[in-house]
This record gives structure tokens, sequence and C-alpha cells, in this order.
């Protein structure tokens, strides 16, 4: 899968998709092994948190501290389901972007989307390094709990786990769940803002070919191909309209898939962020402080991916329409005029990705977040 293939690696490591071109049954069955092993570990550590989260919290405090993991393991299980139950559809979302009319035709729409390749490359490797660098610290402090004769994370388990096998095995088993946990994160985050960018990519592809309309026939790459893959005898607006259509359907699919990662990740990071910074003001050790920040920093940034991909379709949908306003659309036929309109008209309304009616991933929204965490960060602390 040419698009997006770090993105993709990423998700194949993380257990929930299997590499398109592992088709044979021996590649097909160790794969799914490796994602039921997945599965396993994080449904243990989600029942054992929840479990002690029923059966020994007492108090604020502790429901606090136990309820920042849960809440980013349970925002992490929803990622898994939505990738296993969806992958179809996935599939489907790159083939739209391989076949007409979104395929590229020329070397200006290569360089618009290596540009927006760069780009998603890039912060998807500064993702990985933030989030890989947050996981280590908390790995770094699991181990040594182990090597203090406690286990990495606070659960309860209904067994004994005093033999020294039993706690290696309760404390591999944690310590893996952490790291699943963590690739999940980090490959739906890349992959997603991946996706979202690939809409903006397209709108931009799409200008450049409405941009091109309006050249002289003489100019160079003017005239439009007699091999174009996407010509079917129509008006050479009316394509450009179907185009603008493919990309709407693109967009709405890729917030079809993933509504429900959009509702539990973003109030799963109201919660994790009120509650971080609750537990750092009753905490003050350098311990707590130095992973709490970190752990803190990185639930900031993990909405934040979200909610600045949103933003940033949003702004290239509306922007659509300046551009066709700064055509030369005087020169056209009264027809391509009326086409011109119904793209403008479209664009007034801009793509959004939202979760059901509550929320809009955009950076208002990501402000909003901000001040619901601080809020529910008072009432905590005044209780």
């Amino acid at each position: 899968m040419r698009i997006l293939s770090l993105n993709f690696s990423l998700y194949a490591a993380s257990g929930m998709w299997r590499p398109i071109e592992w088709s044979s049954v021996g590649s097909t069955l160790l794969y799914s092994v490796y994602s039921v092993f997945m599965v396993y570990l994080m449904i243990f550590l989600l029942l054992t948190q929840f479990l002690d989260i029923v059966l020994v919290v007492d108090n604020v405090k502790d429901f606090t501290t136990n309820s920042l993991l849960f809440v980013s393991v349970v925002s992490a299980i929803c990622k898994i389901v939505t990738a296993l139950t969806g992958r179809d559809r996935i599939i489907s979302l790159i083939e739209v972007l391989q076949r007409p009319p979104c395929k590229l035709v020329d070397q200006e729409e290569m360089d618009i989307q290596a540009r927006f390749d760069r780009s998603i490359r890039s912060h998807s490797l500064s993702y990985l390094f933030l989030a890989t660098s947050s996981a280590i610290g908390a790995l770094m402090g699991a181990v040594l709990a182990i090597l203090q004769g406690q286990l990495p994370l606070r659960v309860w388990v209904p067994y004994d786990y005093s033999s020294p096998l039993s706690f290696w095995l309760t404390s591999i088993q944690l310590l893996l769940a952490v790291v699943f946990g963590t690739i999940v994160n980090i490959s739906t985050e890349t992959l997603v803002y991946g996706l979202c960018l690939q809409t903006c990519a397209q709108l931009e592809i799409l200008t450049h070919r409405l941009q091109k309309v309006m050249l002289p026939a003489e100019s160079p790459g003017a005239r439009e191909r007699p091999d174009d893959v996407w010509s079917n005898g129509a008006s050479r607006l009316s394509r450009h309209i179907c185009h603008h259509l493919c990309i709407i359907r693109y967009a709405e699919s890729l917030n079809e898939i993933y509504n429900y990662v959009f509702f539990t990740q973003f109030f799963a990071s109201i919660l994790v962020l009120c509650s971080s910074l609750y537990h750092l003001s009753s905490h003050l050790t350098f311990e707590d402080v130095a992973t709490m920040v970190v752990y803190t920093f990185c639930m900031f940034v993990q909405i934040l991916v979200y909610c600045w991909a949103g933003n940033e379709v949003m702004l290239k949908s509306i922007d659509l329409s300046d551009a066709i306003y700064q055509m030369d659309w005087i020169l056209m036929t009264i027809s391509e005029q009326k086409e011109l309109l119904m793209i403008m008209r479209r664009s007034t309304r801009p793509i959004k990705f939202t979760s059901s009616f509550l929320v809009t991933l955009s950076l208002n929204s990501y402000g909003n977040l901000l001040k619901a965490s601080y809020s529910a960060f008072n009432v905590l602390q005044q209780s």
C-alpha cells in the first residue's frame, strides 16, 4: 500500500491491521494469533484496572489516580475495535484515492501530493518520537516498581501473585499491555491525521485543475489529454463537480469510520487532563511530577492532532470557494458559470469531522476542551 506507507506500517505493528500483501494462509494465521494476543493483553489491563477501581478505591484521590490510565485504555480498545471492524471500509478509502477522479494525472498534481505526503510523514515521525519518549519513561518507572517487589501498575487480579512466577507473569503482561496500548494510540492518531490531510491534498488538486481550465489552449499542459483517465464525454467542469463530490463522500466515510474514536478520545482527554492536573497539584514528589508532566503533555498533543487535522480540512474546503471566485469566470459560458456556482455554494459549507452532534474537530473545540478540563480540575480541587 503506497499511500501512507509509514502510517499503515505502524497500524500493522499494533496488531490491528494485517498488511494487504499478507494474503497467504500461513501469514494470515500468524497475524491473527498476534492480534488475538494483543487484544487479550488490552482486555486484561482494562478488566484488572476496572476491578481495582470498583473493589479497592475508596476516595477521590485514588480514583483520579487510577482513572488516568483506565480511560486511556478504554480509548485504545475503542480504536482497536474500529480498526478491526472497519478494515474493508478503510481499504475502500485508499482505493478511492487511487482511482479517478482522485487519481493524479500530471506532474503538478504529483508535486502537490508529494508535499502533503512529506508533511504527513514528518509530523507522524515527530509524534512517534514524543509518544515513544513518554512510554519509555513510564516503562522505566514500571521496571523500578517491579524491582521493588510491586506490580508495575495498580490493578486487582483474582489470584495470588505472591509467588515469583505469578508475579513476573502478571508484571510482564501489564508491561506488554502498556507497550501495545502506546502503539495503538500512535498508529491510530498518525493514520487518522494522514487520512484527513489526504482530503486537503485532494482539495488543493481540485483547485489546481479548476485553475487549469482557464489557461489558454496554447499554454503548456493546458489542454486536457485525450486519454485523460477521468474523461467521460461530459463538460469540462462536470467532472470537477464529480471530483468535489467524491472528496466530500471520502471525508464523510472517514468520519463514519472513526466517529466513535473521535467521541471517546475527546471525552477521555477531558477526564485525563483534569485528573492529571489534580494529581500534579496534590503529589509534589519529583518522580510523580516528572512522570505526570510528560504524560499530561502527551495527552494535550494527542487530542491536538485530531483537532488540528480537522481544522485544516475545514479551512481548505472553505478556501476552494475563494479560489473559484478569483478565476476568470466571466469568460466562461453561462452553463459553465452555473456549474462553478454549484461548487462554490457547496464549498460555503465546510467539510467537518464530527462525533454525532457533540464534537467538531477544530482548534476552537480544542480551546473549549482545555476550558472544560480546567473547570473540572477546579471542581476536583474544591471537593
